[in-house]
């Protein structure tokens, strides 16, 4: 909640020395102001509406991976120690996982990404955001077959869907997380 509040807050755009007051309103989203910009001078407006709607999609990609962290210590702060030892145990999975870190943003899709209309600017390779562990070393060490084959799928489905939002693209991600075998690698999902 603090990085959303900060976000917003860094997005409201101060007025520069030199820059009208038209301009100044246009960039802190007021519409009638960029409704008047368009008027005198249409290209600073488009300029303007297009920050502002990069700005909102970042907005939109920061909350989204916002609301999965939440969603996620609310169900681990409501499960008890009793139960998640007995879901380890049914399971066969250590309660702390031993494997590496694992970045969903991989650095092709980060490509991948960079080269998406919507998506572009909102995630950073290896984003520390949208991370998880596996289970052991074997479950993931290094750049394994299965890690290029997510890979592939995800940079494919980036392909097909150049309007992608940045909530679709976290329900594509977690699609694929929680697949069996997947969730065999990382049982704590994503």
């Amino acid at each position: 909640m603090l990085s959303l509040l900060l976000l917003l807050l860094v997005a409201q755009a101060p007025a520069v020395p030199g820059e009208g007051t038209l301009v100044s309103f246009c960039k802190q989203g007021r519409l009638s102001s960029c409704q008047e910009l368009a008027k005198i001078n249409p290209e600073k407006a488009r300029e303007i509406q297009a920050e502002l709607a990069k700005s909102a999609l970042r907005r939109e990609a920061l909350k989204v991976v916002e609301e999965e962290g939440g969603e996620k210590e609310d169900a681990e702060a409501n499960a008890s120690s009793e139960s998640k030892a007995a879901e380890a145990e049914a399971s066969d999975e250590p309660p702390n996982c031993k494997g590496q870190n694992h970045h969903i943003i991989s650095r092709p899709i980060a490509k991948a990404l960079e080269d998406h209309k919507t998506l572009r600017g909102l995630y950073e390779p290896r984003d520390e955001r949208l991370k998880t562990q596996a289970k052991d070393k074997e479950s993931h060490c290094g750049y394994q077959q299965w890690h290029r084959d997510v890979d592939a799928e995800v940079i494919k489905w980036l392909e097909n869907n150049p309007a992608a939002t940045p909530a679709q693209l976290m329900a594509k991600l977690r699609e694929i997380y929680n697949r069996p075998e997947m969730l065999e690698r990382f049982p704590h999902g994503f």
